[in-house]
This record gives structure tokens, sequence and C-alpha cells, in this order.
């Protein structure tokens, strides 16, 4: 095992160079301070695997940027309570994953680091999306055993299905964030990138923890309540019925997805599972609302950088006078999101869009719960029959580097919904597509069912 480390941080520097996936790792020299304590994480949870972490996740030994220019030499005198519970149980943590600039982004391109990239057909190489498409890129690439991220909106699964890895986002509240920079508080989940659900299983139990440092992570108690929760709806003499949201298939929907969607239905089918088609109407509007509600949210919580603390010392007197020189230290994307965050918390009294947006995140919750089997311990709105619910990952496979068309916006179109509502999600490989691209399949379940989601999720890797 201590010569696999050493090996293996000696060559992840050559083996990254064309993906780019990593912004900082451990050396052959640095890791042997690691390797002192090896023996005894061998026999933790984690057993010694090699763990990599979002750039956004604060760690004493690296810099933690999020991948921006403000933050390019800011080195946290603190870790994150996931980075401690992961070392806690046997991990070792071998280095950190690019993303897109303050998480704001679906290609992990950024002016710092600069653009992670993955092979794909005839060593092509292709988007890996975002904003954890280091993370994946990690994982596929075989530098780690799993990548912790963040899922804003799609931001973990997106990625992981664009390279055939499994990318699950817990219920929102499940998994500390403290010490990760938010993008959008009500919104951010931290999530796991593997390359199997066992091996997400095993991350995921020892994330899995309540933390008094977070206010939004869910205390012991609670947990014990929603456990018991969903315990009382389950019936292992019933089918599990499968939920297909048929106003999901929008025009954009390439033809091989819809085709793979129809095949892992029939799979379903052969199974067992009993099918059955649903309407989430208002779901359709989830990016709209997301955009409203996310960005807003990244006005605030980018706020704190304007503090002279953080970035580079800048010349005086070099920009016109009223601009903030730090907004130059920002990409394009960032900038584009922040206005029309201001815009939407701004843009009059009686036009009201961030509270109509909210008013509609409330009506994407509702129509889930009335769908789920499990009624809702947040609300009192009345539940279905479905246990769990089958969508694409995606619209269409990932693109050539610098191939780009007027959908691409659409990207998280088919994950954004289940964000809004906090809901478990998991995006699992599922064949080719399009001449040799991963294809991945998105199942999603009742918020804090988690782990029936990940049980019926291992049927397929």
């Amino acid at each position: 095992m201590d010569q696999y480390l050493l090996d293996n941080c000696a060559s992840l520097a050559s083996k990254d160079v064309e993906i780019n996936s990593l912004t900082s790792f451990h050396t052959a020299e640095s890791i042997k301070d690691v390797i002192k304590d090896l023996a005894v994480k061998r026999n933790l949870p984690l057993g010694g695997k090699l763990i990599t972490v979002k750039e956004n996740m604060c760690t004493k030994y690296w810099t933690t940027s999020a991948s921006s220019e403000i933050l390019s030499d800011y080195v946290s005198p603190f870790e994150a309570t996931l980075v401690e519970n992961l070392e806690k149980n046997g991990g070792v943590i071998i280095g950190k994953t690019n993303m897109d600039e303050f998480a704001m982004g679906t290609s992990t391109h950024n002016n710092l680091h600069g653009r992670t990239a993955f092979p794909q057909v005839k060593d092509e190489l292709y988007q890996v999306g975002g904003s954890s498409g280091g993370c994946a890129a990690s994982v596929a690439a075989d530098l780690s055993f799993a990548s912790i991220g963040t899922d804003t909106g799609g931001s973990v699964r997106l990625p992981a299905a664009y390279v055939g890895c499994v990318g699950f986002k817990p219920s929102f509240g499940r998994i500390s964030r403290y010490g990760v920079i938010p993008f959008a508080h009500s919104m951010d989940t931290v999530g796991i990138v593997t390359k199997d659900v066992e091996s997400t299983q095993t991350v995921y139990n020892v994330l899995n923890q309540p933390d008094s440092k977070d206010a939004t992570c869910l205390s012991l108690q609670w947990r014990k309540t929603i456990d018991e929760h969903c315990k009382k709806f389950k019936s292992t003499e019933k089918a599990i019925v499968i939920g297909v949201p048929t106003n999901w298939n929008i025009a954009e929907t390439h033809p091989e997805v819809l085709c793979k969607w129809n095949e892992f239905i029939s799979l379903l089918k052969s199974q067992g599972c009993e099918i059955r088609e649903i309407q989430l109407p208002n779901s359709l509007y989830g990016l709209s609302i997301y955009a409203a509600l996310a960005y807003a949210e990244g006005v605030a919580n980018l706020a704190r950088f304007s503090n002279p603390i953080f970035g580079s010392q800048l010349q005086q007197g070099k920009y016109p006078d009223g601009l903030d020189p730090r907004t130059h230290l920002m990409g394009q994307e960032v900038q584009k999101r922040l206005l029309i965050g201001a815009y939407s918390l701004s843009f009059g009294k009686d036009n009201r869009i961030n509270q109509k947006a909210q008013l509609m995140r409330r009506a994407v919750q509702m129509e889930f719960n009335r769908s789920f089997r499990i009624p809702s311990l947040q609300a009192s709105d009345p539940s279905g029959d479905v246990d769990f619910i089958v969508t694409p990952s995606f619209l269409k496979p990932s693109q050539p580097i610098g191939a780009s068309t007027p959908t691409d916006f659409l990207s998280d179109s088919m994950l954004v919904p289940s964000s809004l509502a906090g809901l478990p999600s998991i995006s699992i490989p599922f064949g080719k597509v399009c001449g040799g691209l991963p294809m991945g399949m998105q199942l999603i379940a009742q918020y804090g069912d988690d782990e029936s989601l990940l049980s019926f999720s291992k049927r397929f890797t």
C-alpha cells in the first residue's frame, strides 16, 4: 500500500497533464507524512482509499480558491468538516479538483486553472460539464477512488454522467457544508462521485453525520425521525413503483437519449417494477426558477469577497472611478450570474421576481410530494404511490471541446428540479450513445429516502 501511494503520487502530474482535473496534489515527497498514519487507516471504513475534494472545500495544506483569482492565494486556517470526517475514517486526500469559478458554470473552465477535459471517442477531448467537472474527471481517470464535490443544480450529477461515473446528490442537510465556500445556500449540497454505487455508499456512510458547526445540517434526532418515517411506508410485498414524468420528454431531447430512457424503463419492467406515468408540469420552469433564486443567493454570498483581505492587490487609479477593481478578478460567467441575481432582487416592487420564484419552487416541491408514496415530513401535501422517479441525466451527451449549440443552457434541465426540492438523486451510467459517449440515467427519491435510493441503484452498477 505504501509503495502504491508513492507510485501514484509520483505519476499524478503526468497522468493529469491532458485532463487537468487537479489544482493541487501530493507529491511523492509530501505523501510520506501521510504514509506514517497508513497502518492505522487500513482498518478504518475507507481503508486508505485515495480521495480528491473540490477546490471550494477548505483544507489547511493547499489553497482553497474556488478556482477564482480573487482567492488564488487563500489558505484556510481550518478544515471543512467533510475533510476531517474523510481523514478520520481512513481516507487519504491526495489532491483538490478543478471547478467552475465559485461553482457557477457547466464547463469546468476558469481563468485561474484553465479547462478540464476528458478523452472520449477516438481519444478526442470532450467537455466534462460542471461545476464539479474536475471531481468526475479525476475518478474517471483512476486518479482517485472517490471525489467529493458540490451539487447546486446538477453540478455533481452532470459531470459524472458525461464521463460514465456515478454521481450522487443526497437530501439537503445530510452532509455538513461547514468549510465549503457557498454559491446558493438554500440549494448547495455536498455530493459524491465514484465508479459504482457500492463505493458511493461507503463514502456516504462516512459523511452522513450531524455537525453542530453547520446550522443547515440535520441533527441526530431529525435523522432518526426521518429514517423511521421513511421505513414506515416501505413494503417488501409490493412491487417497486417507478414514476416516469412524460412531460419531461421535451423537443430538445436527443433521439438516442430518448431511446436509452425507454430501454431503461424496459429493464425496470423486466425486474418486476411497476411503471407509472406522472406529470410534473411546474418542474419544466426549473431553470428559470433556479436562475432567479440561485443567482440572487450568489450575490449575497460573494459580497464577502469585496473585503480587502481577499484577492490580489491592484494598483489604485488603474480603473475608472466607481468601478470596483475586484470585478476584474471575476470571470465573465460569474459576472453575468451576479448581474442576473441583482436584477431579480431589485426589479421593482410590483414585479417581485424573487418572490414569485420562491412560490414556484414550492409548487415544484408539492408536485414531487404528490407523486411519492412517502408523505413529506416538511409539509402536509397529499402523497402518491411512486417509490422512485426515473429520467435521463441530460438531454444530449457531452460535446467535443470548442463545440457549442443553442441548447447548451438546457444541460441541467433534468437535474435542477430535484435540487429545488432538496431531494436525493443519483446519476448512474447506462451504456453508450452517439458512437460511444457515456449515457447516464437519473433516479430521484423522496426527501430523506437516501438509503433506499442507493440500495435500489446498486442493481445497475
